[in-house]
């Protein structure tokens, strides 16, 4: 049998119940450290990490509910998968005490060889893939670490020299402006304004990475609240705008808050913009319910687009409109996936060119997602 790196704890106060265990159990690969008392037990646990622990009851000293209690009761040892081996099994009581101390089984002797090996490969398996996942999850904090740092290099490196280009150009345009004729006007202007676009677009795009990355957080989060908030928002940029916004009432989801609104803030951003042509901007925040699924939707009356082309939509700088009838970076629409996606939900639109858009959503309705 192939050695697999694990290690098991046995601990009896008679050597050659020790013995026949490690012979019974030398098939599982695993390696054998055995303890003749609980207190060589616990002096075993200070020194290596156990994938199981297979405990004699009844023993001189400190039995083995006794020695199950002081494992749960440490830190390092406390989630150790402990199986009883006893002779004694004619009082329920024993048996309840037994579970009550910790353990995760209860076999009494004689026992089957087969049976335990059976057993006890179950609880390694168990550990291998805790193992493997917790390795998993300390690779993927170390990347996630590397990201952010990268993210912040990158956006150092690049924003440092576009305060300089905008400042310079900034410059020039305050101080030697009837110095240009209306063509060099025009090319500063350019500058600046591609400048600032690009600016733009590092934010978006270190936003995106960060939705990926985000630590979530699951609470009760009131979208009609946020939407209210992010449309007075809307209002104040461009007073003069003639806008309906409808806003149903109560409208709550289990989910990170300061994702939801970074949600709702491209949907409703997105339909301001795309509706600025109207001489009446509408927008509704709404819920439906579909087979007993609540459904929410952002809906608005502006330019629409063609769906052959969405599966596009949702891609980083995939853009259906041009960027002077429509400024943008392209990224919005990619950052709602994103955070639709990590609250277990999905994402789909309906629209039709010159005839406005419906996205939908759903925000899955449980108190944490399994997997992210």
């Amino acid at each position: 049998m192939k050695y697999t790196g694990q290690e098991i704890l046995i601990v009896d106060d008679r050597k050659e119940n020790l013995l026949a265990l490690e012979k019974i159990l030398a098939e599982t690969g695993s390696r054998l450290v055995k303890a003749l008392s609980g207190e060589q037990a616990l002096a075993a646990t200070l020194e290596r990490d156990f994938a199981l622990a297979i405990l004699d009851v009844q023993m001189p000293g400190m039995d083995g509910y006794e020695l199950a209690e002081l494992l749960r009761g440490d830190a390092k040892t406390k989630n150790m998968p402990i199986i009883f081996l006893t002779a004694a099994y004619s009082e329920e009581a024993q048996i309840f005490k037994g579970y009550e101390s910790g353990a995760v089984d209860y076999i009494v002797k004689p026992y089957n060889p087969t049976i335990l090996v059976s057993k006890v490969s179950v609880f390694l398996e168990m550990h291998a893939q805790q193992e493997a996942l917790r390795r998993h999850r300390e690779r993927l904090a170390a990347v996630n670490e590397e990201l952010e740092a990268f993210a912040y290099s990158v956006s150092h490196d690049l924003q440092a020299p576009l305060r300089v280009i905008k400042g310079y150009g900034q410059a020039l345009l305050e101080d030697c402006l009837k110095k240009l004729n209306n063509q060099e006007q025009d090319y500063l202007h350019r500058v600046l304004h591609q400048a600032g676009r690009m600016s733009q677009l590092i934010d978006d795009l270190l936003a995106l990475s960060r939705v990926t990355r985000a630590e979530m957080t699951y609470e009760p989060v009131d979208l009609s609240k946020i939407t209210r908030e992010i449309s007075a928002h809307l209002r104040e940029a461009e007073p003069g705008r003639n806008a309906v916004i409808r806003i149903a009432d109560n409208l709550t989801a289990l989910g990170d808050p300061r994702l939801i609104y970074q949600a709702l803030d491209n949907l409703l951003a997105n339909a301001w913009k795309f509706t600025k042509h109207r001489g009446q901007t509408e927008i509704e925040l709404g819920l439906l319910t579909r087979n007993g699924e609540p459904i929410f939707f952002v809906q608005d009356n502006g330019a629409g687009f063609d769906m052959k082309y969405a599966d596009k939509l949702c891609a980083p700088f995939q853009r259906l409109h041009s960027n002077k009838a429509f400024p943008g970076t392209g990224i919005g629409l990619s950052t709602v996936h994103r955070i639709v996606k990590r609250h277990g939900g999905r994402l789909w639109f309906e629209s039709e060119v010159d005839k406005g858009a419906t996205f939908y959503f759903t925000l899955k309705d449980i108190e944490k997602p399994q997997f992210e």
